[in-house]
């Protein structure tokens, strides 16, 4: 597994000499092993880089984002599927029933609802959310994640919009972009097709499956950015969206072990890929905050 996260935020040339990176700047040359990478972000738009480097990085399934003028991360980077039974997986994802789809959509909202009460409960002992947890019907039809969401972010943030301009919601959207890249990788990885979601459907958007995997994952963001010393309404420097990107290492449980959020985006792909082919919600694995070992990481 590749665990380092690399951003430039400089101008630079990058390229690939004995399967190192090569970073060319200015006054000197850095060289990292393309096998130690698991993401790398361009943010400067003076970056330059060769095919080779891109085939390369393909090949060795490290994950690309590229930025806006905002520094935002706009764009990403995925191999095409790389999986044995490619067709076998696509095929059967196509052919999906819209029962076993409720079914998954149920158990995601739910899981992703018991993280954000997780959140609450750590940062200021509400568990108010918990009681929702039982509302939530195959393909949550009464909607109950819109009415848990209103609730969560009034008591997350003092006088919070979501979507609002706002640093809060620039670090947020910035530590879900890292994730939804990183999920990005994996649903291609393992076969998917990562245009047809089980519940997104946006026919504009290229990867509706990651948008579905990634709920039980942004109340992980979320308790990062509440430690977040954010006195203004400025943009995300380069120390908060290094902080953002250590989304990637923090550890979260998963089933019987830990592991890092970057690992449990992997494995949820793989464990959906199981709950697809045979036809069992069960085979599907959430992560979960750590029982009795959270606490609030720091910037």
């Amino acid at each position: 597994m590749s665990w380092k996260t690399v951003m430039f935020s400089n101008p630079c040339k990058l390229s690939v000499k004995n399967f190192q990176l090569v970073c060319e700047l200015k006054e000197e040359k850095i060289t990292i092993p393309i096998e130690d990478i698991g993401t790398i972000i361009l943010e400067n738009p003076q970056i330059s880089v060769t095919n080779y480097f891109l085939s390369l990085c393909s090949e060795y399934n490290v994950t690309i984002f590229t930025c806006d003028k905002k520094h935002k991360p706009i764009g990403v980077l995925t191999p095409f599927f790389q999986h044995s039974r490619n067709t076998k997986i696509a095929i059967t994802q196509t052919k999906m029933k819209e029962p076993l789809k409720k079914q998954i959509w149920q158990k995601i909202i739910k899981q992703k609802i018991k993280n954000q009460s997780t959140v609450l409960k750590t940062l200021y002992n509400i568990d108010e959310l918990d009681f929702y947890l039982k509302k939530v019907l195959s393909g949550d039809t009464k909607n109950v994640e819109a009415t848990v969401s209103r609730k969560y972010w009034q008591y997350l943030f003092d006088n919070f919009k979501r979507h609002s301009e706002s640093k809060h919601n620039s670090a947020l959207d910035y530590g879900y972009a890292i994730i939804r890249g990183c999920l990005s990788k994996y649903v291609s990885a393992s076969g998917l097709i990562p245009c047809l979601g089980i519940h997104h459907c946006n026919e504009l958007n290229a990867f509706n499956l990651t948008e579905d995997l990634i709920e039980p994952f942004r109340p992980f963001v979320d308790l990062m950015v509440s430690g977040m010393e954010i006195e203004s309404d400025g943009e995300l420097n380069k120390d908060d969206k290094m902080y953002l990107i250590s989304v990637l290492n923090q550890q979260c449980q998963y089933k019987t072990e830990q592991i890092t959020i970057q690992t449990a985006c992997e494995r949820v792909c793989q464990t959906f890929v199981k709950a697809m082919l045979e036809k069992n919600i069960d085979k599907l694995e959430l992560p979960e905050f750590i029982k009795g070992k959270l606490s609030i990481p720091m910037e």
